[in-house]
């Protein structure tokens, strides 16, 4: 798929990338289609050096596309650099312009989708890949605390930013759904929106993990309205979900379970 064009890269220097952050790295498809990034990165030898640094001796395939990148002209490196930062254009932002993110539309779904499933009141609260913290926007000024959970620096700062009122009850923390940084049975409301997917099964155990007795896990949105595999082992683990809309995005999924 496609990433989504939030912004228009072809404004940018290539040296933007030099601003994505270690877990942006290792998510690179190793077996990149085409050219581009070889090229790309053959002519901005302060990106390429940086990525070999970063990935800490994993970075053979950045040299073997570097290797088999054909000679290009001004123009054709243009296209490259552009053609690359618009396959990582969701990344960008979110480290370049993440309130360009918070702004896009499709977020500005009914706070009633995600109210009518939980009562904020004086709960703990986590929300994992947070993001730019659309799922605490309606919670954070009744919740006792909370804790938002993302693994892209620039995005724990800029929620710091947005949640600036609420500093005295907001942790912004380190981690991934697969190991989240928190105790078992740590808070009452376990949140998490298009984040569960690459291994469900371990995510699903990961936010349970944490969510106390008598809590609720809620993903909210927690997948494209599909009867996938994602859907499957969701539906499977005990999760009830029904169907609500984003707007100009389309029909979406969320779920949610009793612990």
């Amino acid at each position: 798929m496609a990433a989504p064009q939030w912004i228009d890269v072809s404004e940018l220097s290539f040296e933007v990338l030099l601003l994505l952050e270690d877990p942006h790295l290792h998510w690179f498809p190793r077996d990149w289609p085409g050219d581009e990034l070889g090229v790309a990165l053959r002519h901005n030898r302060s990106v390429w050096d940086s990525f070999r640094v970063r990935l800490r001796g994993e970075g053979a395939w950045l040299d073997e596309l570097v290797a088999r990148a054909p000679q290009v002209d001004p123009e054709g490196l243009r296209r490259c650099e552009v053609a690359v930062m618009r396959a990582v254009c969701d990344w960008i932002v979110y480290v370049h312009r993440p309130e360009a993110y918070d702004a896009q539309p499709f977020l500005r779904w009914d706070d009633a989708e995600l109210l009518t499933l939980v009562d904020p009141r004086d709960k703990v609260v986590v929300d994992v890949g947070s993001g730019t913290g659309r799922l605490l926007e309606p919670l954070i000024a009744e919740v006792a605390s909370a804790f938002a959970v993302e693994p892209i620096r620039h995005l724990r700062s800029y929620l710091k930013r947005k949640f600036a009122e609420h500093a005295h009850k907001l942790n912004v923390l380190d981690g991934f759904i697969t190991d989240l940084p928190l105790p078992a049975s740590s808070c009452d409301i376990v949140l998490a929106g298009h984040v569960v997917g690459d291994d469900p099964e371990r995510e699903l155990s990961e936010l349970e993990r944490v969510a106390r007795p008598g809590g609720r896990v809620v993903l909210c949105p927690g997948n494209n309205d599909v009867d996938d595999g994602v859907h499957e082992v969701i539906a499977s683990c005990g999760y009830e979900w029904s169907v609500f809309e984003e707007p100009g995005d389309g029909l979406k999924r969320k779920y949610w379970k009793p612990t």
